[in-house]
């Protein structure tokens, strides 16, 4: 993670002396939920759940080919819940996420998309109070893409996106009263985010 920070802080010195640098905090809403790797009798996907980021954005728009490189780094925390049988399954993911967005604007829009990567850093089950450490279940980093659109407005950087993964993966099953079941690894959301650009 420390060698992470440090290519993306590197990235933004590199490019600084010929480029103009945007830096600032940044807060997200994320709308998601889990996918099952199989339908099982008794064991039901809950409605999507909102979840949020927060962390900070740095963009660095490259001179003569006008587009520019938008990296984050972000603490995300989602949640989702699962029926099985008679009981709800509360699943909790605590991640550190780091997008690294390529765009460019069409008028005042900007288009962007890139990977996403994912490291996990807890994740835990609650079952009717009984709250379960499930993070070995589950691999510790993922990759994943975003694309989207996005608006400045004034100090504020606001973007649409929607995120994915880019191959299934799906963790060790969790077992509740007698259902076994797997959910997927990095689930699909939508992320809706608004930054301040310090300078």
């Amino acid at each position: 993670m420390k060698k992470l920070i440090l290519t993306l802080a590197l990235i933004t010195v590199t490019f600084g002396a010929s480029a103009q640098v945007t830096l600032g905090p940044r807060i997200t809403l994320i709308s998601s939920n889990l996918d099952l790797r199989e339908e099982i009798a008794n064991v039901q996907e809950g409605d999507a759940e909102f979840g949020f980021q927060y962390g900070i954005f740095a963009r660095v728009k490259v001179p003569v080919i006008g587009l520019y490189v938008q990296p984050e780094l972000l603490f995300s925390k989602t949640e989702s819940t699962i029926t099985s049988g008679a009981q709800n399954v509360d699943l909790s993911f605590n991640r550190v996420d780091v997008p690294i967005m390529i765009g460019g604007k069409i008028g005042p829009l900007r288009i962007n998309a890139g990977p996403s990567l994912s490291f996990l850093t807890s994740a835990e089950s609650d079952v009717a109070g009984l709250v379960t450490d499930v993070k070995d279940n589950y691999s510790s980093t993922n990759v994943g893409f975003q694309a989207g659109i996005g608006i400045d407005i004034l100090k504020f950087a606001i973007d649409l996106k929607y995120e994915g993964s880019l191959s299934e993966k799906f963790g060790d099953a969790i077992t509740v009263g007698g259902n076994s079941f797997s959910t997927d690894e990095r689930p699909s959301q939508i992320v809706l985010g608004i930054g301040f650009k310090l300078f």
